[in-house]
């Protein structure tokens, strides 16, 4: 749980950094050269944590890598036809919602105080990450934020079934996987595939934090519950907002902050529970 809330500060981290690339450059340029930073990070990670190599974990970490590049490039390409207000919270949910049921449909039983906090904490998610806007091309947004939320979900139940042995090998299979995956979807697209040397250092430390958030994250669901931790590591989208509120001037909202605080408490009795 706790390393789950580790992945979800990281990731978030990661998530704020890619904002700012990608205002000043192409998204998936951005995308791609963060999962540069996200490889290097988990190759060192391997000097450090035990890790057992098994074809089996390889081959998990690798599809669920070219998921998360699908995820990740569909919810921008929804972000863009559309805007955020329909992109935010179908992803959120998604995400929260999706590994949870997995979870419970396995077997798996939080606590009564780790059931309410999941409860509240998905509210308060779902809360923080509605901004309202005039929205264009809903329909298409809502297809691609969709596309985006399945795969997500895909992915974090194969990396469920890792192994604790294995380490980190899925992430670093994860990392190269979606890396090859972006570099050969910004070669078909003609876009470029780093970015500039202005910007190459912010993208590099997105994924950076990205690839130790998704470590953790890996490290989690090999230990604990999926329906809790993955739960617990989809509240990214807050630490991104809180950030932005800081660092950028963005306006929070009312509705914003109550949901901000309830993720704070939902996650707070997850951990308690």
């Amino acid at each position: 749980m706790l390393l789950g809330a580790l992945a979800s500060g990281l990731i978030g981290v990661s998530d704020y950094f890619g904002r700012y690339a990608s205002r000043r450059a192409q998204a998936m340029t951005s995308v791609g050269t963060a999962f540069v930073g996200g490889l290097g990070i988990t190759l060192v990670l391997l000097l450090v944590v035990p890790s057992t190599i098994t074809a089996a974990d390889l081959l998990l970490g690798a599809v669920s890598g070219v998921l998360i590049a699908i995820a990740i490039s569909s919810m921008w390409h929804s972000l863009a036809v559309s805007s955020s207000a329909v992109a935010s919270p179908i992803v959120a949910a998604f995400t929260a919602l999706g590994p949870l049921v997995y979870g419970l449909a396995s077997g798996e039983r939080p606590t009564t105080a780790a059931a309410i906090g999941i409860a509240v904490a998905v509210a308060g998610l779902l809360l923080a990450v509605i901004v309202p806007q005039t929205v264009e091309n809903v329909g298409a947004g809502i297809v691609y934020a969709i596309l985006g939320g399945l795969a997500f979900t895909v992915a974090i139940v194969l990396l469920d079934r890792t192994s604790v042995d294995s380490g980190m090998w899925p992430a670093v299979t994860q990392r190269a996987a979606a890396l090859v995956f972006m570099l050969a979807v910004t070669r078909a697209s003609r876009i470029p595939q780093i970015l500039p040397r202005s910007l190459r250092l912010a993208g590099l430390a997105g994924g950076i934090a990205g690839g130790l958030g998704m470590a953790s994250f890996i490290a989690g669901v090999q230990r604990g519950p999926v329906s809790e931790v993955s739960v617990a590591g989809s509240l990214y989208p807050v630490v991104t907002i809180a950030l932005a509120v800081v660092f950028d001037g963005d306006t929070l909202r009312w509705w914003q902050a109550i949901g901000i605080a309830a993720v704070l408490a939902g996650t707070t009795m997850i951990t308690i529970g």
